[in-house]
């Protein structure tokens, strides 16, 4: 049978997302195959008599496969036999690999189908915060040993860095690097000042660890630092290191998904990180129309609530954020928490230009609605992580009230517009 191949440049927009959605369902689907092949000729033990040690070995000498891409198959297609459900779901094309691969380190057969229903929900962003904090299967991870090592040249003179953390002094060394980079673009004023961040034309933002290209500025900053001993201590929220807590007692550290909520458990006794309680909802602070700008509790606030990144389903921008108006200000919108969410500068600009939509619900305000171009709409509820639209069921959004993208007007089931009589003669 003859393979074909499509002109991609002869197809329309439309068409062309089509074709990228189609092709990748069949290509998860030929994948989970795959791996489940794998699986069933390790568990044959087929390896030796074909001229191989291991299956591993075998599918690098035959399948063209790296090593490590070879036992991550083979690792995935073992532990995927105990869960039949999960399997399905990959199977028809339902869950990615990627998604798979992230569920198989927290899934029992007490939880499979949470997992999948959460799986099948949220993008993969926003299910590695839904479970960070979880105890992983197989027993407790093997702690990250602490280690620094430095030798010097006797030749040169140049003195070589090396080491590993585990979660929690990574994190302290990230906010140190992130307060060094601050203090020597000389921004620590605006940080305490709690303005907006720069943009993206300054070298330096509040939010987020350094960017790579300032990593090694902001080392050697910190040196000068540490040897100046100095008093004042930025407030950027980039430079901080907090510990959430969510409202099922699980912690975990924005940004590291992989840290162990328990291991989290020594810094918070120790009063070395701060804590973050988040509740459902949030804590709710409230400015009304005193400020537009927050304030830190405000920052501080939904930074927690959003899990230190844009709200956005999909976007896991650390850096670059801006306090989005749900409201807009001009308009009579408040500076309060529950009118207010974080948003990287792309998003901002895209909601400025119409591109993207974020819209209360109007019968339930706890409902948040993000409408993207082409009928693509999410839901967060009660500030919690976006769901696919068609994982809401009757709290679906009906596009039955409040803007859309540009383009979609047609989408919406109602008179938009007030309905005026004023040249209609009784």
């Amino acid at each position: 049978m003859l393979a074909t191949t499509t002109d991609l440049a002869r197809l329309d927009d439309t068409d062309l997302t089509t074709c990228i959605s189609t092709a990748n369902r069949s290509f998860t689907r030929h994948k989970a195959e795959f791996i489940r092949a794998i699986a069933e000729f390790d568990e044959r033990d087929l390896a030796r008599s074909l001229g191989a040690s291991t299956t591993a070995t075998w599918l690098v000498r035959t399948q063209g496969l790296s090593s490590r891409s070879a036992h991550e198959y083979l690792e995935v297609g073992r532990k995927l036999r105990a869960f039949p459900s999960l399997t399905d779901a990959f199977t028809r094309g339902d869950l990615s690999y990627s998604k798979v691969r992230l569920l198989l380190k927290y899934m029992t057969l007490d939880n499979e189908h949470t997992l999948i229903e959460l799986a099948l929900a949220h993008t993969i962003t926003e299910l590695e915060s839904l479970l960070a904090g979880h105890p992983k299967v197989g027993g407790p991870s093997r702690k990250a040993t602490n280690r620094l090592s430095m030798t010097v040249c006797p030749d040169t003179g140049q003195v070589k860095l090396w080491g590993t953390f585990d979660p929690e002094i990574g994190a302290e060394l990230q906010a140190a690097l992130k307060a060094a980079e601050l203090a020597a673009a000389k921004s620590r004023d605006e940080a305490d000042n709690g303005e907006q961040d720069p943009g993206p034309d300054s070298s330096t933002t509040r939010f987020g660890p350094p960017v790579a290209s300032s990593l090694l500025g902001s080392f050697v900053s910190l040196i000068r630092l540490a040897r100046n001993n100095p008093v004042a201590r930025t407030l950027a929220p980039g430079a901080h290191v907090n510990i959430v807590i969510d409202s099922e007692d699980n912690a975990c550290l924005p940004g590291q998904p992989g840290a162990e909520g328990k291991d989290l458990l020594r810094s918070i006794i120790n009063g070395v990180l701060s804590v973050q309680i988040r509740g459902r909802g949030g804590r709710i602070l409230h400015l009304g129309r005193s400020s537009r700008l927050v304030n830190g509790a405000q920052t501080k606030a939904l930074l927690t609530r959003w899990k230190h990144r844009c709200a956005t389903p999909g976007c896991d921008h650390a850096r670059w954020l801006q306090f989005h108006h749900i409201r807009d200000w001009a308009s009579g919108g408040t500076t309060d928490l529950d009118n207010l969410i974080p948003l990287c500068t792309l998003h901002h600009t895209m909601i400025q230009s119409g591109e993207l939509v974020i819209v209360p619900d109007r019968v339930d305000p706890t409902l948040l609605r993000f409408r993207f171009p082409g009928g693509e709409s999410w839901t967060s509820v009660d500030n919690g992580p976006p769901v696919r639209d068609d994982a809401m069921g009757q709290h679906a959004d009906g596009y039955t009230h409040g803007p859309v993208p540009h383009g979609d007007e047609d989408l919406l089931t109602i008179w938009e517009h007030e309905d005026s009589f004023d040249d209609v003669q009784p």
